[in-house]
């Protein structure tokens, strides 16, 4: 399995070096999108994927998390795409993206399905399984962890407090968790407020859940500037995020 982070930045990240959350995971027979944050439909048009995509799994409706979803509908409308998508997505997801996208869906080449979410199993196929758990962030009406199963188990956190039960029993014993870390310690405070979680807190939820791996990302350079001291102090291996990087599992 390949996972690429397309967008490590958080709703606030300033400047353009870390693009808004979106991560593609190529696990060798399907394609999923994780999140489709702004600029998501550049990174998978430049490696000519949007005729490709097999299914897209948005975690909650906070603009940063799938604001690039009607861009890629478009272009991949655009581009040629025939095969059917499936995107599973909160209610809110839906009606935005179909708002934004009007004429689109009036006569797109390809059908677009989208698929409610709720916990549990949303997807069972061979060689592809999804669930997914709501997680803990209270500023959305609906806010969903995902956990991939195709060979190897790969968490998909979204934005969510720690401490956050159905998080914890959906990642347990996952060889990779991609966690928020959104805040450092000092900001923790502002973390709290809004359901995100610090890099320590990813830390210690990676432990809790008994994970292989674990990857930081949906980082404020605002609200945690100092993630790589944090983590270089670290006695174990853990991962911050950058745009663009592949995790081979």
């Amino acid at each position: 399995m390949l996972i690429h982070i397309l967008g490590s930045g958080a709703g606030g990240s300033p400047g353009s070096r870390r693009w808004r959350a979106a991560n593609l995971v190529d696990t060798g027979e399907h394609l999923v999108v994780v999140d489709c944050g702004v600029g998501c439909h550049y990174r998978l048009s430049d490696r000519g994927l949007l005729t490709e995509i097999d299914y897209v799994f948005i975690t909650h409706s906070h603009m940063d998390h799938f604001l690039g979803l009607p861009e890629a509908l478009f272009q991949a409308h655009i581009e040629g795409r025939t095969r059917p998508l499936y995107i599973y997505a909160p209610r809110v997801v839906e009606e935005a993206t179909r708002l934004v996208a009007t004429h689109l869906f009036k006569s797109p080449r390809y059908e677009i399905v989208f698929r409610r979410v709720s916990p549990g199993v949303l997807l069972d196929l061979p060689r592809l399984k999804v669930e997914a758990a709501e997680a803990c962030h209270h500023t959305a009406e609906e806010a969903y962890a995902y956990r991939l199963s195709a060979g190897v188990d790969v968490l998909f956190s979204g934005d969510t407090a720690p401490r956050c039960e159905p998080v914890r029993r959906l990642g347990a014993g996952a060889d990779l968790a991609v966690y928020e870390a959104t805040c450092n310690e000092e900001n923790g405070e502002v973390c709290r407020k809004y359901g995100h979680s610090t890099t320590l807190d990813a830390v210690a939820e990676g432990d809790a859940m008994g994970v292989k791996e674990l990857v930081l990302t949906h980082i404020d350079e605002r609200f945690n500037p100092t993630i790589y001291q944090d983590v270089n102090k670290l006695r174990r291996q853990v991962v911050v995020a950058e745009d663009n990087m592949v995790v081979k599992l």
